[in-house]
């Protein structure tokens, strides 16, 4: 379903990924590791067409998403990719129901119907008692339950996340991502989450290991 072909990034003199190949089926869960500057969030932001490749292509559903214009890439993220970032960057202006209503706005839903999906997923997440509460009223748990809702409210294809448990401890973390894990499988949706962390990536199918911008020779990917 979402492919990485001999896919190559250089930052300056830094050869951030070397021909990295990698495919992901619907519904997969997958786990991307390696120690610090192995090159996993430029995998990630590749795959989830955030950054251009300087090389290879990368492909969802037979279609390559690398050489789409900036405007079909802000439509493709919103219609069939979630991001949940490490930290949650939520909006912290809006409620936790305006949160996740964010991306159904921005697909021009209307809001009476994206405030109702919104509390729908709040439900799922089981944090519908923060609907109406600002971001900095909710503890961290809270927060990245939020951000997993707002990843997931539009159904996307696959869902991205970055370090998702990184700011929190490890009871908190473990509960957030059996809650965003749990609604993925639920629904079919492919999970590819960076981690350094060997407990996050024991709840994966598969884990996808990079030391130095590359996928080691005879190891899975």
């Amino acid at each position: 379903m979402l492919e990485a072909r001999n896919v190559s990034k250089t930052y300056g003199r830094t050869k951030a990924l070397a021909e990295v190949s990698l495919e992901i089926a619907e519904g997969e869960i997958v786990a991307v590791t390696g120690p610090s500057g192995a090159g996993k969030s430029t995998l990630m932001h590749c795959l989830a067409g955030v950054v251009r490749p300087e090389s290879g292509e990368v492909v969802l559903d037979g279609r390559r998403i690398d050489t789409l214009v900036e405007a079909e890439l802000t439509a493709l993220r919103r219609e069939s990719f979630g991001i949940v970032f490490q930290f949650g960057e939520l909006v912290p202006e809006l409620t936790a129901a305006e949160n996740v209503a964010l991306p159904l706005l921005f697909n021009r839903r209307d809001r009476r119907e994206a405030m109702a999906t919104a509390a729908e997923w709040l439900a799922r997440l089981n944090v519908s008692d923060c609907a109406d509460q600002r971001i900095g009223e909710l503890s961290g748990g809270q927060r990245q339950r939020v951000a997993v809702a707002r990843a997931l409210v539009t159904g996307p294809r696959v869902v991205f996340a970055d370090e998702p448990t990184g700011s929190l401890d490890s009871t908190g973390g473990e509960q957030v991502l059996r809650a965003l894990l749990d609604t993925a499988r639920a629904d079919r949706t492919a999970v590819v989450m960076v981690t350094h962390d060997n407990r996050v990536a024991a709840y994966a199918d598969r884990e996808i290991v990079l030391r130095d911008g590359a996928v080691p020779a005879g190891a899975p990917r």
